[in-house]
């Protein structure tokens, strides 16, 4: 039997060896700060940069603390709630900030994907989002 999806929007996305990258906002008390970051389905957590939270007026390390597992080690962040756009599509997010520098921002299950109803036609580097009501 055939299933049928609708979505709000659909985003086209560069083709990149490095994986799907998407432009997303990130406010906090006033403040807004535009950044880019990785869709990562396999990421338990939104991870962002210190330098993000910071621009935005957080005190990273007044956040939940958590260590997350990567190949490199374990990354200290520190979560936080703030409202989290992608597109059209805004929402309040619990998402976490690192204590020392990372390369990429990572959207990830909790925060984001959770939020969402998504499908991702690779071949096509579309990427179709509708809040999960």
């Amino acid at each position: 039997m055939a299933e049928h999806l609708s979505f709000a929007d659909a985003y086209h996305y560069s083709d990149e060896e490095s994986g799907i990258t998407l432009s997303v906002v990130l406010h906090y008390g006033g403040f807004s700060y535009i950044t880019s970051a990785k869709v990562d389905t396999g990421s338990e957590v939104c991870l962002f940069s210190r330098e993000v939270g910071e621009d935005l007026g957080l005190i990273i390390e007044d956040g939940i603390p958590l260590g997350l597992n990567s190949l490199g080690g374990t990354i200290e962040a520190f979560g936080h709630e703030v409202l989290l756009q992608t597109g059209d599509l805004a929402f309040t997010s619990f998402v976490y900030f690192s204590k020392y520098p990372v390369r990429r921002n990572l959207l990830g299950r909790q925060g984001w994907l959770r939020q969402l109803r998504i499908a991702i036609v690779d071949y096509d580097n579309t990427l179709y989002l509708s809040r999960y009501d």
